[in-house]
């Protein structure tokens, strides 16, 4: 008697109950392993495998495909094991009508179980993210778009400036090349709203990583390199960005400039009159508040309703060993001199359109010179409410003028990164 999952699955939805038995024996250590590595406690893990495969004989009839009965009970399994997260996370609100030892007790345990749902949550994102990296750009861009911003194949196509079809295609070659990983990989694509529900068990990071180009009015290559960024619920902040020289020139180009003077751009949720202090670069201190909202008018259109962000640096020390370029009033600027200091104080202003990003930076430095950017050209998948999207795929063109080349430099952005 044929004993692979096809036949033992018709064996039991014809009644045969010790096919399933079998089933359960060929497949219990895979998805305790499965279990146990996100949990991280044997014992729940035996109680949540029990579970799962009670859950799968009662639904086995829903499972279409029985080829795919590994992948299937993975991904019933991991539900479980998020489930049981919420669970030990979200604890009763009656601990007000308890003991004081008791709700020391109970602190204590949500502190716990909240430490293992990062550490899962986080393990499992590295996993993910060292698939993803294993996947074509090309492929890779349509998968987070899909699976992790939830847009459809006909955003992603319209986007893209591809058919529908070729987007299906990407997708479809994307999971036959994961298909050689373990079951865990299949589970998490096979169940696409793992990621939903991932986020409700804590605040994932997603690092963002941005590649720039500069290149000069004549088409001269310049200047490339990149910028990472790490975006949580609480947070969007740079994390590092470095350049490739190809000449003398600006050290820190100017839109860079102005999302980098301060390490954390956005607090969330942004509201205005929202203000916060921290230390920003060259050992400045630096205010940021949230100002209102302004129409802005740039090389890349009008934007009605932009989100003024406003950082005021003071108490810069007069000389630093960084080389900070000025690129003001068409002057050049004196680096690693006490003239560095006027520099970097001063104020900054960002403007940010929603669904759009960055699209306008003036800061007006201490030193009474002022140094602009502006958004000539973007594109950005699908729609989108937040004020600095940077969804994976979207490119952006700044302009601003180099006191070194004497000419108008262009700088590309594309985000490459986003999970």
């Amino acid at each position: 008697m044929e004993n692979n999952d096809v036949a033992l699955v018709h064996r039991t939805l014809a009644g045969d109950d010790t096919a399933f038995t079998t089933l359960m024996e060929k497949h219990q250590k895979q998805v305790h392993a499965t279990v146990w590595r996100t949990i991280k406690d044997f014992h729940i893990a035996e109680d949540i495998v029990q579970e799962t495969f009670l859950k799968a004989h009662q639904k086995l009839g829903t499972l279409k495909d029985p080829h795919r009965f590994s992948a299937w009970i993975n991904a019933i399994a991991t539900r479980h094991c998020l489930a049981w997260f919420r669970e030990n996370r979200l604890t009763s609100e009656l601990a007000d009508n308890i003991n004081s030892a008791m709700r020391q007790s109970d602190l204590y345990s949500r502190y716990i179980s909240g430490e293992q749902a990062k550490a899962a949550a986080q393990e499992l994102r590295e996993m993910v993210k060292k698939w993803l990296l294993k996947l074509r750009e090309s492929e890779r861009t349509v998968v987070t778009l899909h699976y992790f911003d939830g847009l459809s194949c006909d955003e992603i196509a319209a986007f893209l400036g591809v058919t529908t079809n070729t987007i299906k295609s990407r997708l479809n070659r994307a999971r036959n090349r994961l298909k050689e990983n373990e079951s865990l990989l299949q589970s998490v694509f096979d169940n696409f709203q793992f990621f939903a529900a991932l986020n409700e068990v804590t605040k994932m990071e997603r690092k963002i990583r941005v590649c720039i180009n500069a290149t000069t009015e004549n088409g001269k290559q310049f200047r490339e390199g990149g910028a990472s960024l790490i975006k949580t619920d609480a947070f969007l902040r740079l994390s590092s960005f470095g350049w490739e020289e190809r000449d003398q020139a600006e050290p820190v180009t100017m839109p860079l400039l102005g999302t980098a003077i301060t390490p954390f751009l956005f607090r969330f949720p942004s509201v205005i009159g929202h203000t916060w202090t921290q230390k920003g670069f060259w050992d400045s201190q630096a205010e940021t508040i949230l100002e209102g909202y302004e129409q802005v008018e740039v090389s890349a259109g009008v934007f009605p309703t932009c989100l003024k962000h406003k950082s005021v640096f003071i108490d810069t020390p007069p000389c630093s060993e960084n080389n900070l370029l000025a690129t003001s009033n068409g002057k050049p600027y004196e680096r690693g001199t006490k003239k560095e200091s006027p520099f970097v104080n001063g104020t900054r202003y960002l403007w940010f359109a929603k669904g759009v990003g960055l699209v306008k930076m003036r800061y007006e430095h201490a030193n009474r010179l002022t140094t602009e950017a502006e958004l000539m050209e973007y594109s950005v998948p699908g729609k989108i409410e937040e004020y600095h999207p940077l969804r994976i795929g979207s490119t952006y063109t700044y302009k601003y003028h180099s006191v070194f080349l004497e000419e108008t430099v262009f700088e590309k952005w594309r985000v490459t990164e986003n999970f």
